[in-house]
């Protein structure tokens, strides 16, 4: 079963809320919403759905490469960053794959798919689920052909150094080993697309990828994702692509990408204000640990014996807020959340609810 934050659909029909009265907390979106223009984008390609969407998607390809600085033959377009997860298995035809964790589930879905063996490298809180490169590589001599990590990770909201990821590529390379990063939130990072390891594709063939239009230009609905890899791994995962799974609506979006650079400043503008505004007022909330954030979401752990997240949810849910439960994520348990980071005024509705619930709480114990 695939589990997800987002579903304000199921939320509205569970706590009697109008959807659009729902404050989801559960969905790392970018509160600044679509980006000028972006709209009208949309409504311009409106007359090109008559006809089938370009097979070979030649002008989003050409967008992308635009934007990131990164040859055409080596991007492959999908349906969300989730198809390409899926493709890039059943491509790769894999063995054993590493996946430090906690950490995106639809990771292990898909292998399981592809029939793959899968370890997870536990992201230890002690060390604030960061990950320690030198034991991940001592982890990684032990017969694997592939290591997959999300950074910024999801849901603890960790961020690799670009030299930390260079130890870790130099050390799968050398040994044959797949290095696949999913980038899903690097534009939601301070530093946004400086943090990337898309710059070392030209060197290193092990290297892939993984990355979406959601997150960062608040289109979720839209579908819309991409890989980055070797010219031959792409052209081989192009013959196994299922045709058309990207609608005409969707590639016209692409062409944002021409004109995003003053979106993307004032989204790390944002970002670096409230990340750091936002983490400091939920740490002073009694009887919670707040993992620090470095990117658009929080981890956050339940300390009261008496409260869990299930509890919590529904007392928030009742309220029109939604959390996202993080007990489903492997070597997570009932105890943790994860929240979004949206606008100010948002922000402070959020916290105020959860202080209140928090000193009842505290009180009843």
């Amino acid at each position: 079963m695939h589990i997800h934050g987002g579903n304000v659909y199921k939320a509205s029909q569970v706590y009697g809320i109008k959807a659009e009265d729902i404050l989801d907390y559960s969905a790392n979106i970018n509160p600044l919403g679509l980006p000028e223009g972006l709209k009208e984008l949309l409504i311009s390609g409106f007359d090109s759905i008559v006809n089938y969407p370009d097979p070979e998607y030649t002008e989003l390809k050409k967008y992308i490469s635009g934007y990131l600085k990164v040859a055409e033959e080596c991007i492959i377009p999908g349906n969300g960053a989730t198809e390409i997860i899926y493709l890039l298995f059943e491509t790769l035809k894999l063995k054993r794959i590493l996946i430090p964790a906690p950490a995106f589930d639809e990771y292990a879905q898909a292998a399981h798919a592809a029939a793959i063996e899968t370890d997870f490298f536990e992201l230890k809180e002690e060390n604030n689920f960061k990950l320690v490169v030198e034991e991940l590589l001592d982890k990684i001599r032990y017969g694997y052909d592939a290591v997959m990590l999300c950074n910024p990770n999801n849901p603890t909201s960790t961020l690799l150094s670009r030299e930390e990821l260079y130890k870790i590529l130099k050390f799968t390379s050398a040994r044959g080993i797949y290095f696949i990063i999913d980038e899903a939130f690097i534009e939601l990072t301070v530093g946004g697309n400086g943090n990337s390891m898309k710059d070392a594709l030209v060197e290193f063939n092990n290297l892939f990828i993984i990355r979406a239009f959601t997150k960062i230009f608040a289109v979720p609905g839209l579908r819309l994702g991409y890989g980055l890899g070797n010219a031959g791994l792409v052209k081989e995962m192009w013959n196994r692509k299922m045709p058309w799974s990207i609608n005409s609506l969707a590639c016209s979006a692409a062409r944002i990408l021409e004109n995003c650079g003053e979106y993307l400043e004032k989204t790390s503008q944002w970002l670096k204000e409230e990340k750091e505004r936002f983490y400091r007022e939920l740490s002073s909330i009694k009887g919670l640990k707040v993992f620090e954030p470095q990117t658009n979401f929080i981890l956050i752990k339940i300390l009261l014996p008496s409260l869990n997240v299930g509890t919590l949810k529904d007392y928030m849910g009742k309220k029109g807020i939604l959390i996202r439960d993080a007990s489903n994520f492997r070597f997570l348990n009932d105890k943790f959340f994860r929240v979004a980071i949206k606008d100010k005024k948002s922000n402070i509705r959020f916290q105020s609810l959860l202080k209140e619930i928090m000193e009842s709480t505290g009180k009843l114990t």
